[in-house]
């Protein structure tokens, strides 16, 4: 089973991917001698896929258990469901010798990793992804939080998980959209990597979305590892870790714009394809370099509509967290593994950005 360490120090923790790897769930809690007393926290779809597998594993638990069902869809990352969990932990009398082991993809495992950041001032928490946006990205770092007033991500903590036990089996039952969602986290990673990682996503992009186990469990394996680098550098995103946000402040803008009807994974997609175009309107890239940049994103279909409403798109790029002093704050594309953080533009700069990323669509 492949193993990678992320953080240092006491705040170290570790990542486990191997198929069929969930059935080491409870020998794994032993070993690092965690709480026992757990909540599994189970996105649906996941639940009705895998309910023999889960059930299983649960009973097997040392002390009491219980399974909370986490509705789907992003639009579930809301202060109800947060309370929903909380009111579930206090009435069956967890205490602070608890555990949060999260199943299931992005909304789940944020919503379930602020939960455990909160209650009783913070409790175990493990990390179990079933989609493959999970497995290569949000489950790794520490980032836990949920939407409020149709804003992406704007409550939310920085709590690291005790471990994440990727298990690439779940990945089987993925509906197509989720798994091409999952692709878009990947492409992010191509363009911070080199061109060798790249080069070899374009070649093995059909492998990828086929679901050929043999050449997923090599492409989660390198952007865990890449992220896992990453945060250990920066935990807290003063710097470096800012390049994780490549295409996400138009991706979370289109998100919102959509009322979450687009996909996380598809809409930094779209984010990417903006933000090379904002690259090339700024004169960071050439045409030549845009046009073998958009190659990669642009294999991704996404649903954009044919005239969108430029001033509500840039007012909910205005309160994204990551801006300062009220200005809009983009990270960008100069060379692959070349990547520029903080960049400002000006109103017409992300007008045009937004505009050929919807005539490209």
């Amino acid at each position: 089973m492949k193993k990678i360490k992320v953080l240092r120090g006491k705040d170290r923790y570790d990542i486990y991917i191997e198929a069929g790897s969930f059935d080491l769930l409870n020998d794994l809690i032993d070993k690092k001698e965690l709480n026992t007393n757990i909540l599994f926290v189970v996105d649906e779809n996941v639940m009705k896929s895998h309910f023999e597998k889960i059930k299983s594993v649960a009973a097997k638990c040392k002390k009491k258990y219980n399974l909370y069902v986490m509705p789907s869809g992003e639009s579930n990352k809301s202060t109800e469901k947060y309370y929903s969990i909380l009111s579930f932990l206090a009435e069956n009398n967890y205490g602070r010798d608890s555990l949060i082991a999260a199943i299931g993809g992005g909304v789940t495992g944020d919503i379930a990793g602020f939960a455990a950041s909160t209650y009783m001032r913070g409790i175990q928490l493990v990390q179990i992804p079933t989609t493959l946006l999970a497995s290569v990205d949000s489950s790794i770092g520490g980032k836990t939080g949920i939407n409020f007033l149709n804003r992406k991500n704007i409550i939310g903590t920085f709590y690291q998980p005790d471990f994440v036990l990727s298990d690439s089996t779940f990945l089987s039952t993925l509906p197509a959209d989720e798994f091409i969602s999952g692709t878009g986290e990947i492409i992010k990673y191509a363009f911070l990597s080199d061109r060798a990682f790249y080069n070899k996503v374009i070649g093995s992009y059909d492998s990828i979305i086929s679901l050929d186990n043999k050449e997923l469990d090599k492409i989660i394996t390198v952007c865990v590892k890449i992220k896992a680098e990453v945060v250990t550098e920066d935990e807290r995103e003063a710097g470096i870790r800012k390049i994780l946000n490549l295409g996400h402040t138009f991706a979370h803008a289109y998100e919102s714009y959509f009322n979450f009807g687009i996909k996380h994974g598809t809409a930094v997609a779209a984010g990417i394809i903006s933000s090379l175009f904002l690259s090339y309107r700024k004169g960071i890239i050439n045409q030549t370099s845009l046009d073998y940049f958009l190659k990669l994103p642009s294999r991704i279909e996404y649903p954009l509509p044919d005239k969108p409403d430029m001033d509500k798109i840039i007012n909910m790029m205005l309160s994204d967290k990551k801006n300062k002093e009220g200005g809009i704050r983009f990270v960008l594309i100069k060379d692959i593994g070349e990547i520029l953080i903080d960049v400002e533009a000006r109103k017409e700069e992300i007008i045009y950005a937004i505009q050929n990323t919807f005539k490209l669509r």
